[in-house]
């Protein structure tokens, strides 16, 4: 009698530890590929958040275009991305000359077009926000150079001059950082030849573009996080519960629209043609497109309460929390968003990313402890060569 006694005691155990030893083998191999996926998006993401697709990101600094003197017409002059790029339109009948930082020439605009002095040091100065490096041949002093840039009679440059070059912050800001400091008045001047015979006498052969830098408090990023806790608790709590399934299809959805409309509004209000923004929308959201793709099939798999579909929710909140999201979270306490919709719609987008997104992730990984599929005697199908082992052993 105590020999079939022990034997069952001992099948039981084999069974138990068996199934656990499966258990644990998938949730390592889970939690290693999620890790692999993760290092290797971060390794290759670039420096900037994965939706400030070009130039200035958000920030408290505040650039402003405010005049043309004297008034010049057929000169037109705007500020684009923040800060990041001035745009200049000349439209007159002769030619016109933007002056470098040594007041050297670096742009001509005219009726042939568009040109730039390859030896003017402007030229290499502005290739980045930091000052790039400037080659041995490059001299403000010598002739200019003139390279065709392109036939039109606009150009678009990153000017150092009109943004924030970064170091220590001022004191009188850091004494009253809730309000509005002016960093400096800038200037950018134009000649040409032509001006000393169509400006009135007495005054400079030279047309001056004026603007201000100015330092913009933020707004209180205090809302938009009760926001991202309110959606994290409803995808945390639907794990627990008996809706999990249509709860986090829900929040699917709503990350995945979220994102997608994030992704074309930071695109979209980049300068250039319609296929330059679209190109902009791939290059800073392709991490995002993989989650879209991987969210849609979760989306179908947990529709019919199919707990594969746990693995591929957890994918997508992860990727969308951390890029569409987290990556971007500066922009909740800054006053300079770049966004096609405005700084407050771009605020609101990012706090439901990344909510919804750790929500998703959460709430996946709960419900899937929770609803693991069973074999008949009750132990949880954790892995193929333990399901294997179960069924192969004997009484």
């Amino acid at each position: 009698m105590t020999g079939p006694i022990l034997r069952a005691v001992a099948h039981w155990l084999r069974i138990r530890i068996v199934s656990a030893w499966g258990t644990v083998l998938t949730l390592r191999r889970a939690g290693a590929g999620l890790a692999l996926c993760t290092v290797l998006l971060v390794m290759s993401a670039a420096p900037a958040s994965a939706h400030t697709v070009a130039g200035q990101g958000a920030t408290n600094y505040r650039t402003t275009f405010e005049s043309i003197s004297p008034p010049t017409p057929g000169l037109s002059v705007r500020v684009l991305d923040a800060g990041s790029f001035i745009e200049l339109t000349w439209t007159g009948g002769y030619d016109l000359t933007v002056l470098g930082y040594d007041r050297e020439p670096y742009l001509r605009l005219g009726p042939d077009g568009v040109y730039r002095n390859r030896l003017s040091t402007a030229t290499y100065l502005n290739v980045s926000r930091v000052l790039g490096p400037v080659p041995a041949y490059a001299d403000d002093t010598a002739p200019p150079q003139w390279v065709k840039l392109s036939s039109g009679r606009s150009v678009v440059w990153h000017d150092h001059r009109i943004h924030w070059m970064g170091g220590p912050t001022a004191p009188d800001i850091l004494a009253a950082p809730g309000a509005v400091h002016l960093v400096d008045d800038w200037q950018i001047l134009l000649t040409s030849a032509r001006l000393t015979a169509e400006l009135p006498q007495g005054v400079a052969p030279t047309v001056t573009i004026a603007g201000r830098l100015d330092w913009a408090p933020g707004p209180s990023p205090w809302p938009w996080t009760a926001v991202l806790v309110v959606l994290a608790a409803v995808g945390i709590a639907a794990g627990f519960g008996r809706r999990w399934a249509n709860i986090l299809v829900g929040l699917l959805v709503v990350l995945i629209a979220v994102d997608v409309v994030h992704a074309f509004g930071t695109g979209l209000d980049q300068y250039g043609s319609v296929l330059h923004k679209l190109l902009f929308v791939v290059a800073g959201s392709y991490y995002s497109m993989v989650a879209w793709v991987v969210g849609v099939i979760a989306i179908r798999l947990l529709a019919r309460r199919n707990t594969d579909g746990l693995f591929a929710a957890v994918f997508t909140g992860l990727v969308i929390g951390l890029f569409g999201g987290a990556a971007d979270a500066v922009a909740l306490a800054r006053s300079q968003v770049p966004f096609l919709w405005g700084a407050a719609v771009d605020r609101g987008l990012i706090a439901i990313s990344c909510g919804a997104g750790a929500g998703v992730f959460a709430g996946a990984i709960i419900a899937y402890r929770r609803n693991r599929p069973e074999v008949p005697g009750g132990t949880a199908v954790a892995d193929d060569a333990a399901a294997v082992a179960v069924s192969g052993s004997g009484p």
